[in-house]
C-alpha cells in the first residue's frame, strides 16, 4: 500500500523504555483507513481460500484491534469476536490472562461464541513483541482452537527478534501491511 503519511511515534509512552506506535493518523484520513481496511481484506483472501473462509472468525483484542477488525470482518462477511478486558463480557465468559511489553491483565471471550468456530483470524494494530498474540494463541488452543493467519496493521522491526525466540508464535502465519 502507497501511504503519504508516517505514523507517529511517541517516546517513552505508556512508560520510560518504550516507544508508542500512533494510529491515529490513519484514522484522521478516511481514505487511508480504506485504503488499510481493503489491504487487510486482500492480506486475508489472498491467504485464505474461499472455502477456509466459510469456516473461520475473526478475533481482536481490545480496544484498538476492534477499529480495524469490525470493518474487515464486515467487509469479508465473517463473525468477529471481541476479546474484552474482564468483566465485559456477560455471557458465559471465557477468562485468560494476557501478558505483554506494558503489563499483564485479565481478559475474556463470549464462551458461546467461541464455540461456534474452530479457527480463527487474529487481527490488530501493531505487532511488537508478540506476547499479546502468544497469549491469545494459548487461550485458543486450551479450548482445542487454531489461529490460522495473524494480521497486523504495522509492527516493530525491532522487535523481530524477540518474537522469533517466543516459542509460542511459531508456525503462525504472521502478516503486516505497513
Amino acid at each position: 500500500m502507497k501511504t503519504d503519511f508516517e505514523l507517529k511515534i511517541i517516546k517513552d509512552y505508556p512508560k520510560p523504555g518504550v516507544n508508542f506506535i500512533d494510529i491515529n493518523p490513519i484514522l484522521h484520513h478516511p481514505d487511508q483507513f480504506s485504503a488499510v481496511i481493503n489491504d487487510l481484506c486482500e492480506k486475508i483472501t489472498g491467504r485464505l481460500s474461499a472455502e477456509d473462509l466459510k469456516s473461520v472468525a475473526v478475533i481482536a483484542p481490545e480496544a484498538r484491534g476492534f477499529i480495524f477488525a469490525a470493518p474487515v470482518a464486515y467487509k469479508l462477511g465473517l463473525p468477529l469476536l471481541l476479546i474484552r478486558k474482564e468483566g465485559k463480557i456477560p455471557n458465559n465468559p471465557y477468562p485468560f490472562r494476557i501478558t505483554n511489553e506494558y503489563t499483564s491483565y485479565n481478559m475474556e471471550v463470549d464462551g458461546e461464541l467461541l464455540a461456534k468456530y474452530n479457527r480463527y483470524i487474529y487481527l490488530d494494530d501493531i505487532l511488537a513483541t508478540g506476547q499479546t498474540l502468544a497469549s491469545v494463541r494459548n487461550a485458543l488452543q486450551a479450548r482445542n482452537k487454531e489461529l490460522v493467519l495473524s494480521l497486523h496493521v504495522t509492527q516493530v522491526a525491532a522487535l523481530a527478534p524477540v518474537r522469533a525466540q517466543n516459542a509460542d508464535l511459531k508456525n503462525l502465519p504472521i502478516e503486516t501491511i505497513l
